[in-house]
């Protein structure tokens, strides 16, 4: 019998919710093949199948988040017997032979030999400590583990049921890590069970949500919603923001695009290739707070800020420096692409050292964005709009496009911004590209 896991999507993250299964059980499956779909806290992914035969039992329905390299599914041969305690499965007879592996919902077990118990059960040294920390009796705890092993886990929510909480595993590690009284917290999973999103949650909120108006609709938070709360929080509160604006003549810019048709390059990938060239010449700005020191980083990895109906993303362009504006502009649509079909994988959301957002394309003409950590800085684009404008004492009417940097005074002097902005303004009005 062939385990299905969770897989791992990146370091970042540690939990991940199946929005869907693609197969059902009894369903023929072969390796490679969509399996099912997940929520991270930045996208959602479809995870292929990474074994053939059939779909013999799905462990973690829709809708449920579970730590990644938890087990999931079983695969195996149609007339192959489930493990032992696996829902479907004949009671294994008493025998002195060690048990079957037994496949559960769980994280993957440590690698430890368990270790007798009180009452003669057996348990992982984890969970033997957090039994003796909670006033657990681990000889009346059912063990989720390989041949009946009680883990961490298991210990955890026998913690809980005695407390009337019922919580995840995540969920109570991260409260007892926050100071947070379970006890206090609405559960959102499963039966009311609590989440590591509502601990986060409660943890943030400054105090209890008022009662909804007569008629009002409510609409649960997605983990990307979540997220993103958490984060925009975390970084305007931590990073001293300030802002620099300049108006950008975008002639030029039209001028290039219109006498080079062969291939399509937005205003957009225009900006992001002068920020790619201006960000070489100012690595004060391609930089990261470090707590106790400024990391200056190699490449201009270039995050793009893509709207979807369920928040926000930033695929990332690796090695902007190294790309020609057309290699820029089939990155820039290749990424939003697979952001706009949920394809994105990790490595195409991490690792950004500047970020641009773009709302010209809904009218706005100027706006002030938020740090887009660990980026010390962002670049706010606004419509290309014709003005009146005095060139050499004359009157005329340019295409002008306001650019507002929205930098972290920890990392950007207000006169390193201002060179910067004056360096990609004049890279635009140039048509240097």
């Amino acid at each position: 019998m062939h385990e299905i896991l969770l897989p791992k999507m990146g370091n970042s993250v540690e939990d991940a919710e199946i929005v869907k299964w693609f197969k059902s059980e009894g369903d023929t499956v072969q390796e490679g093949d969509p399996l099912f779909s997940i929520q991270t806290d930045k996208a959602e992914v479809e995870c292929e199948c990474t074994a053939s035969g059939v779909l013999r039992k799905i462990l973690v329905p829709a809708g449920v988040e579970v730590p990644v390299l938890t087990v999931v599914a079983l695969v195996g041969a149609a007339d192959e017997a489930l493990p032992e305690g696996v829902g479907g499965a004949a009671p294994a007879p008493a025998a002195a032979s060690a048990p079957a592996a037994q496949a559960t919902p769980a994280a993957a077990a440590p690698a430890a030999a368990p270790v007798a118990a009180g009452g003669g059960a057996k348990a992982s040294p984890r969970a033997r400590k957090l039994a003796e920390e909670k006033g657990v009796d681990l000889g009346a705890v059912a063990g989720s583990g390989p041949g009946g092993r009680v883990l961490s886990g298991d210990v955890a929510e026998a913690a809980a049921a005695q407390g009337s909480v019922k919580a995840t595993p995540v969920a109570r590690r991260v409260a007892e890590n926050a100071g947070v009284d379970l006890r206090g917290v609405s559960g959102t999973g499963i039966g009311g069970k609590i989440t590591k999103d509502d601990v986060l949650q409660a943890k943030a909120a400054p105090a209890a949500a008022p009662a909804p108006e007569p008629g009002a609709k409510r609409a649960a938070l997605t983990p990307m919603r979540r997220i993103i709360a958490q984060r925009m929080c975390e970084s305007k509160f931590a990073a001293p923001h300030y802002y620099v604006t300049v108006e950008v003549d975008m002639l030029a810019a039209k001028q290039f695009r219109a006498a080079n048709k062969a291939f399509k390059a937005s205003f957009n990938d225009l900006v992001l290739f002068a920020a790619a060239k201006a960000l070489r010449e100012f690595p004060q700005v391609n930089a990261r707070w470090c707590g106790d020191s400024i990391e200056q980083v190699p490449d201009v990895n270039l995050g793009v800020a893509v709207a979807l109906p369920t928040g926000l993303i930033v695929p990332v362009i690796r090695q902007a420096q190294l790309l020609s504006l057309e290699g820029l502009c089939a990155a820039a649509k290749s990424l939003a692409a697979k952001a706009q079909t949920g394809k994105l994988l990790p490595d195409d959301y991490t690792g950004n050292t500047f970020t641009v957002s773009n709302l010209g394309a809904y009218g706005v003409d100027q706006f002030t964005a938020i740090i887009n950590q660990p980026d010390s800085a962002i670049l706010a684009v606004g419509q290309i709009k014709d003005r009146v404008v005095v060139i050499d004492g004359g009157i005329h009417i340019r295409p002008i496009m306001k650019l507002t940097l929205s930098s972290d005074h920890r990392v950007i002097d207000g006169s390193v911004a201002a060179q910067f902005m004056g360096r990609l303004k004049a890279l635009l009005e140039e048509g240097a590209f």
